[in-house]
């Protein structure tokens, strides 16, 4: 069986050139996009800022890919998904252009980087819909684990060694070469996008009016008991693990051995995302409401372990369960979600998932460390550990959600006459 799968993901990047120009430009674009981060920090840095200000940046840009996330679905099912993709791709090569050049010259300010952001958040929520919807038209329904499988190891593998390459050269070179590394990734991206031969959708000439095509995702959405049971689990387990990298610092600080700890902890997870990339890849679950239900169950025991004050080593391994739960789950899910839902709904069903599931994120960001200095740190993960436990434990008693199976789903509604994506 394992060689089998394995031989089939060779396979799939051997004989589906599409595919391959599609992952190309994906890790393009994820080798710029997991270590602007640190460029970001470092420039708000050198522009005046503090902590503070950071956590202002990043809220701009959370808040702007959280406002726009819905319009941005429906955009993605009305319009050609392979221009938006393109269009997203090339605007934010110009934005980190211009971060670049403001912190090579000096003149960065962190209102002027604030602004940058809110743009970068509203062009990431037209880039994600899209992106992931059209993956679904270039590999058959039985391939699209492996297909995700392996965008995901080489995401993973990027994640792990990219943010201390970029953290070299900072300290050699400026935040601003970090910066125009992700600018350029971005723009090969873009070109890469711009070769990629798309199929026909099955899509009507004229849609409806804009509000219309909305209020009919928000009612295919909320229609499938199990998909908006699940993302308000993730809703759940999302805000949780904000709060855990808020506190996770503080409670390396003065628990374990500081930053090192912190560090371990954090190398444990990514040994858990590569390897839970390459399960994923072998994995064929038959009930994907479960899988999703028990992939939260590693982060509340990570968040147990450190409320509890246990040893480094015991934390570690949690992390790294973690890492692997979380990759198993976002391939399964992404590619049931992929196979089930009718390509006409997709864009829209995929923005309602990432918007409601990232809803509670800010409000965690700004409560865990007045919550934190109120109540203290172990408390607090307490709090999110039961939530998390608690909250897949109450997700998993839903019918609809353990009988959730890559074959439940509806098939494409048809549609009159194709559209070219192209």
């Amino acid at each position: 069986m394992i060689p089998r799968r394995l031989a089939g993901s060779v396979e799939l990047l051997r004989s589906n050139a599409p595919y391959r120009r599609y992952a190309a430009a994906r890790l393009s674009s994820t080798l710029g996009t997991t270590v602007a981060p640190l460029g970001l920090a470092f420039a708000v840095i050198a522009g005046g800022g503090g902590a503070g200000a950071l956590s202002g940046v990043l809220l701009a840009e959370l808040l702007a890919f959280l406002a726009v996330t819905p319009v941005a679905g429906v955009l993605a099912d009305r319009l050609p998904r392979k221009r938006i993709i393109i269009a997203a791709q090339v605007a934010n090569a110009c934005l980190q252009t211009v971060a670049a050049v403001l912190v090579a010259t000096g003149t960065a300010t962190v209102a002027a980087l604030a602004g940058l952001g809110v743009i970068a958040g509203a062009t990431a929520a037209c880039f994600q819909p899209a992106m992931k919807s059209v993956l679904a038209a270039l590999v058959a329904p039985e391939a699209l684990v492996e297909a995700n499988a392996l965008i995901q190891i080489g995401g993973n593998l990027v994640a792990i060694g990219g943010p201390a390459l970029a953290g070299l050269v900072i300290a050699v070179g400026g935040a601003h070469w970090v910066l125009a590394w992700d600018a350029f990734t971005y723009a090969v991206a873009a070109v890469v996008f711009r070769t990629l031969r798309l199929p026909p959708a099955d899509r009507a000439r004229r849609r409806p009016r804009f509000w219309t095509d909305l209020t009919e995702g928000w009612t295919a959405f909320t229609g499938r008991r199990w998909l908006w049971v699940l993302t308000m689990l993730s809703m759940v387990t999302s805000a949780c693990w904000a709060a855990l990298t808020v506190l996770g610092p503080i409670y390396s600080v003065r628990y374990l051995d500081g930053a090192i700890s912190w560090g371990l902890i954090n190398s444990s997870i990514g040994i858990g995302l590569i390897t839970g990339s390459v399960t994923a890849l072998l994995l064929r679950p038959a009930r994907v409401g479960v899988v999703v239900c028990a992939a939260a169950i590693p982060e509340g025991l990570l968040l147990v372990s450190l409320a509890a004050g246990a040893p480094l080593p015991v934390i570690a391994v949690a992390a790294g369960a973690t890492g692997a739960a979380g990759t198993i789950q976002l391939v399964t899910w992404m590619s049931f979600l992929q196979r089930t839902i009718p390509d006409v709904q997709l864009s829209r069903i995929l923005a309602t998932t990432a918007a409601l599931g990232t809803l509670l994120t800010p409000v965690s960001y700004a409560l865990a460390g007045p919550l934190s200095e109120l109540a203290g740190v172990r408390p607090v993960l307490w709090g999110c550990a039961a939530l998390a436990l608690s909250g897949a434990a109450v997700a998993a008693c839903v019918r609809d959600v353990r009988h959730a199976t890559p074959g439940s789903g509806p098939a494409p509604a048809p549609s009159p006459r194709p559209v070219p994506l192209d």
